[in-house]
């Protein structure tokens, strides 16, 4: 009990020190006596680059390559959210001053929990924010400006012009979340050809080749398919430019393999592009958080109606999709024929 005791007191003065040191950094006397307000940046098509850190060590590193932002080095970042914070950086403002008397609070609380937000443009580091808690009316941040290596010597609110909320959710770091949610995103008339499969249905699979604009509905074997509509055939394809998917499931690595060991592929999609690239996933249903029973047979439904877990082959998540954004994409072979 003794040790865990002085354990316990050696780690409260050892952040009681961290705190002390990151107040004397932001003290007038050390910094210089300059307070950075100039937290916008006007030109944000100069930025290439952003890094937000947080305290618990948590990264996420936005890095512009080409007219691509790219997460971490590893995935595709969300337009939207890049584009949400392009213009948080754009607008946003001084809402007011710290009052003298919260200052030394407000800088110690942000030196215990802050999010670091390192800005560049054209591959130089320009401006870091340090990201604080919301005021008590959560209609500003606390926020402090770092300048060439120097922090400033007062901390400000602050806000976006027109927007009634805190800044601070808008600085992130969870991969899920910035990963770009995009499966099937083309241009129809890039598609070279498409193939749908029912593992439990084998006679509604079907590919659909697309060739010069012509479409033709095949087996899954490649023998055409007589008396197919070629409008439904076409309009078909559209699908395909918009499917994203609603989340990443929240499960462990082994957690997904233990789902996928159980369970078979209700559906399995497969998109070629022109280039040969090809993109499959496979479908799983979803058990229902809550299941349902049929009044009138009183059969259970444990599946989920709403939503619909898809994984594409060669990754490691399952995702979330959910049925009414997919539209028709499950259409079967019957769908088309006359």
């Amino acid at each position: 009990m003794k040790n865990k005791s002085t354990g316990i007191l050696l780690l409260a003065v050892v952040l009681l020190g961290i705190i002390a040191l990151w107040v004397m950094k932001t003290d007038s006397s050390k910094g210089g006596g300059k307070a950075f307000s100039d937290f916008e940046i006007e030109n944000v098509e100069n930025i290439t680059k952003f890094v937000i850190t947080e305290s618990t060590g948590n990264v996420a590193e936005l890095e512009k390559i080409g007219e691509e932002w790219r997460l971490n080095g590893k995935f595709k970042a969300r337009p939207e959210n890049v584009e949400l914070l392009l213009k948080t950086f754009k607008h946003i403002a001084v809402q007011s001053a710290v009052p003298s008397e919260l200052k030394k609070t407000v800088v110690a609380n942000m030196a215990a929990r802050n999010k670091k937000v390192e800005i560049f443009e054209n591959g130089e580091l320009t401006k870091t924010y340090f990201v604080g808690s919301p005021t008590k009316d959560h209609y500003g941040t606390y926020m402090l400006l770092e300048k060439n290596g120097r922090k400033s010597s007062e901390p400000y609110v602050m806000h976006l012009p027109g927007f009634n909320g805190f800044l601070e959710s808008r600085f992130f770091t969870n991969e899920n979340d910035w990963k770009y949610s995009g499966v099937f995103v083309y241009d129809p008339l890039e598609i070279a050809s498409v193939e749908v499969e029912f593992p439990q249905k084998p006679s509604e699979s079907y590919r659909i080749n697309q060739l010069a604009k012509i479409v033709s509905l095949l087996d899954i074997d490649g023998n055409p398919i007589e008396g197919a509509n070629k409008t439904l055939v076409e309009n078909y394809l559209l699908n395909y430019e918009k499917i994203y998917f609603n989340r990443i499931a929240d499960y462990t690595e082994k957690q997904v393999d233990s789902i996928l060991a159980v369970s078979e592929p209700v559906y399995t999609l497969s998109v070629t592009d022109v280039s040969n690239k090809k993109r499959t996933v496979d479908f799983y249903l979803k058990m229902s958080d809550n299941p349902t029973v049929n009044e009138v047979t009183g059969e259970k439904n444990i599946w989920d109606t709403d939503y619909i877990h898809g994984r594409i082959r060669g990754e490691k998540e399952l995702l979330v999709f959910q049925y009414f954004a997919l539209g028709n994409v499950f259409a079967p072979k019957s769908y088309f024929i006359q």
